[in-house]
């Protein structure tokens, strides 16, 4: 299991709504090539995004499905990787008055993530969470930078 935290002085809506424009999977998400179809009703649980992973020319078409949302708190997503497998991951958004704190967990669920041991998943999957907790924080602030009377 890997887990990232970081802090913005993002809202939990500017936060939030990256989250749930699965159209901007790919901005954030490390390792995602493109969106392929987002369900209309995404974040709702089995709402589904179509995307790949990988590098051209060894693309896999994954899908990653909602398990669990509560908004503006918490998102639980079930992602498939071909042959990687599936991993369970995990978002947590804390909001206060000066920003919010968000949480990434990933942890392998079945396919080639189950057979490494976890201390080894945890090292890989460190770097790759945290560059896309930091993306998706910058979309945030960047959305909350163009909302009208801030800046």
């Amino acid at each position: 299991m890997s887990r990232v935290r970081r802090w913005t002085d993002a809202s939990v809506e500017d936060v939030w709504d990256v989250l749930a424009d699965g159209w901007s999977y790919a901005d954030w998400v490390i390792g995602t090539w493109r969106i392929r179809d987002v369900s209309g009703d995404w974040p709702r649980p089995g709402a589904r995004i179509q995307h790949s992973v990988g590098i051209w020319p060894a693309l896999v078409d994954d899908v990653t499905t909602v398990r669990y949302c509560e908004p503006y708190r918490r998102l639980v997503l079930d992602a498939y990787g071909g042959p990687f497998g599936r991993a369970r991951v995990e978002l947590r958004l804390h909001g206060r008055n000066d920003g919010c704190r968000i949480s990434m967990t990933e942890s392998p669920r079945s396919g080639l993530g189950r057979l490494v041991p976890g201390p080894l998943v945890a090292a890989a999957l460190l770097p790759r969470n945290g560059q896309s907790l930091h993306r998706l924080l910058a979309l945030a602030e960047r959305r909350a930078d163009l909302r009208p009377g801030r800046g």
